[in-house]
């Protein structure tokens, strides 16, 4: 692709990032979105057959930053607060991306209409497992820890959070972050 057809199509993901976070999917128009790119409707229709194609590919593109995000996650150092520590990460991207949650979101309710959405959410979840779980290994769990099952009950949790967080303002983030990190401690430290 040549650098100029790379920059059309960057300004139009960003742009449908902006207008769909702002709108919602429903709301959200093709015209719209060219407008707010400053492109014709038809050259959006040149690099995406739909909206919701235009949906996956910005999806695609977010998870891959937000996975970057979460990449820091590494740096907190082991320590008996590490749990507490790596929660605070993505509560604090919550709170500064809330656009990018309202997408995912979005795609969830895609994804139970829609076999491309369903696959989308997956690949997502699996590129947020794959996470969890390489952050899990460095607590050195014992074979007495499915941390298979742990890593997808932490992203389910952390998913819900999320949608709690964003829709109730009078929801107790801290709270709820507090406990779920008192959980996952007492069930690592467990002995079978």
């Amino acid at each position: 692709m040549k650098k100029q057809d790379s920059d059309t199509k960057q300004k139009i993901v960003d742009a449908a990032y902006k207008v769909l976070a702002e709108q919602g999917y429903d709301k959200t128009s093709m015209k719209q979105i060219a407008k707010e790119a400053g492109v014709a409707q038809g050259l959006i229709n040149y690099y995406f057959e739909s909206k919701e194609d235009l949906l996956f590919a910005l999806f695609h593109e977010e998870s891959c930053r937000y996975s970057e995000e979460l990449s820091k996650l590494s740096d907190i150092p082991m320590s008996q607060k590490f749990i507490q520590e790596a929660l605070q990460v993505p509560k604090k991207l919550v709170l500064d991306q809330p656009e990018w949650h309202r997408l995912r979101f979005e795609l969830f309710a895609i994804g139970l209409r829609s076999e491309r959405g369903a696959q989308e959410i997956t690949r997502s979840s699996k590129m947020d497992r794959e996470q969890t779980i390489n952050e899990l290994s460095r607590l050195h769990i014992t074979e007495d820890h499915n941390i298979q099952g742990l890593a997808r009950i932490i992203t389910a949790v952390m998913d819900g959070l999320s949608l709690q967080m964003m829709v109730d303002p009078e929801f107790e983030a801290d709270l709820a972050y507090e406990t779920f990190a008192k959980m996952l401690e007492t069930y690592l430290t467990k002995k079978e």
